[in-house]
């Protein structure tokens, strides 16, 4: 039977991918599974060889969809939403480089972590990233890479909290379908009164869902009722892409399967 939603997984790109065995057999098993495509975390994009990682996928009937820069951006000490005029420009200029990366793949570009985390003033910090979305996402438009604001909960960023958060960022870019929000069943899960009139009121600005059990970890390990969640995506018609995001529990293997045996019947 065919699946309503395409799913994805999001993943840390090993360095050596090809030598990884542990990683080959993860693609080899999302490959039985009938995953769509991957969104990959990588410390450093540019070591990559994109024609190289697009055929390595490509053997495991795999796409690479999104780019999903928290990795990177932890790493190199990245904020968009910085005080510090320095390190804002830095981040304008990587994440610049990132839409390039992600053009090369036809796919799109994860601001989550990338935003910036808590801040001492939140007004300055929400200045701040307008200021560099006004720079960065014009190359996303020139590019045709989507650009997914990602909101996150509280306690991890000071902006961009709920789904009304950004939609207020990004609806300064004249509703251009490139310029999307990213909705995450944990983060809404913190953050939205009703979770559901929350994506349902934005359903336009999205093509992208993550899902994630309300304790960080994948769907089915949790208290999230995603039963409900998939018959409501039916119900507005929802025809994007579904996404697992999340931290693991032992082994990431056996919570893919674990997951997907929960998700199978929901799909």
């Amino acid at each position: 039977m065919r699946r309503k939603f395409d799913i994805a997984i999001q993943l840390h790109l090993p360095e050596k991918y090809r030598e990884d065995s542990y990683f080959n057999e993860v693609l080899e098993t999302l490959r039985e599974l009938g995953f769509a495509g991957v969104e990959l975390n990588m410390l450093d994009p540019e070591k990559i060889v994109p024609d190289d990682l697009e055929e390595f996928l490509h053997n495991y009937g795999l796409k690479f969809t999104m780019l999903a820069t928290g990795a990177t951006a932890k790493k190199r000490g990245l904020s968009l939403s910085s005080e510090d005029e320095q390190v804002r420009r830095r981040s304008v200029s990587e994440c610049r480089s990132f839409i390039d990366f992600a053009a090369r793949f036809r796919a799109g570009v994860i601001v989550g972590y990338l935003k910036g985390g808590p801040a001492a003033d939140p007004h300055q910090a929400r200045r701040s990233i307008e200021e560099s979305l006004r720079e960065v996402v014009p190359r996303a438009i020139e590019k045709q890479v989507p650009f997914l604001v990602e909101a996150t909960n509280r306690y991890e960023s000071s902006i961009v909290n709920t789904l009304d958060d950004a939609h207020a960022l990004i609806t300064v870019f004249a509703e251009n379908p490139i310029v999307q929000m990213l909705p995450d069943t944990f983060h809404m899960n913190i953050e939205e009164k009703d979770m559901f009139a929350s994506l349902e009121k934005h359903r336009k600005h999205y093509s992208n869902l993550h899902i994630s059990d309300n304790n960080r970890f994948f769907p089915g390990f949790g208290a999230i009722r995603f039963a409900d969640l998939f018959d409501f995506l039916r119900s507005i018609d929802y025809s994007g892409m579904v996404a697992i995001e999340g931290n693991t529990t032992i082994d990431l293997l056996s919570d893919i399967r674990a997951a997907m045996k929960y998700l199978e019947p929901l799909l």
